[in-house]
Formats: C-alpha cells, structure tokens, sequence
C-alpha cells in the first residue's frame, strides 16, 4: 500500500491511502475516501494514531487478531503436549 502525505491548516500531519492530483502534478493526501488515515506529528510515542475509517476494516482486523490468538494458543497446546512427554520420558528413565 502506498501512503501520501498531507498537512492541514493546523499544522497536523497525515499519510492516507488516498490521494488528490494537485495542479502542479503531484499527488497530496486526502482524508476523502481514505481507508487508512496514519497521524505522524508530535510525540510519535503518544500522538500517532492510526484511524480505520470503516466497520469492515474493524471487523478484518478482530479476525485477524483472533488467527492470530488461535495459533499461539495451537501451539502452546503443542508445547504443553511434548512438555508431558518429556516429563514420562524423565519418570520412566529414573524408575530403570
């Protein structure tokens, strides 16, 4: 995805998904149809933000972090399964 710059009035600074064709040719974010709306002024650390401008962005983005959820839980299960293994493994070798 390419993102492209725009400064408001403000002072505030943007990168979105969309763009404006200004008269001199190049292309100026705009926050119109925008998908994806990044802030990028002030404390990077407390005042970027990233703005999903629909309820279908939203509800893509809990399900990919449910998969992902889904996987770390697959695998802790995997783990826990071969930790028990081991741990027979251990108790029977003691036992001989």
């Amino acid at each position: 995805m390419k993102l492209y710059y725009h400064k408001t009035d403000g002072g505030a600074e943007y990168l979105t998904d969309k763009f404006i064709v200004c008269p001199n040719g190049e292309k100026e974010g705009t926050f119109e149809g925008a998908k994806y709306i990044v802030r990028t002024d002030g404390d990077i650390t407390k005042d970027a933000e990233l703005t999903i401008t629909s309820n279908n962005d939203l509800l893509e983005a809990c399900k990919a972090s449910m998969e992902y959820f889904h996987e770390i839980t697959m695998q802790t299960a995997w783990i826990k399964e071969i930790q028990i293994k081991l741990e027979q493994a251990i108790q029977k070798a003691e036992r001989k």
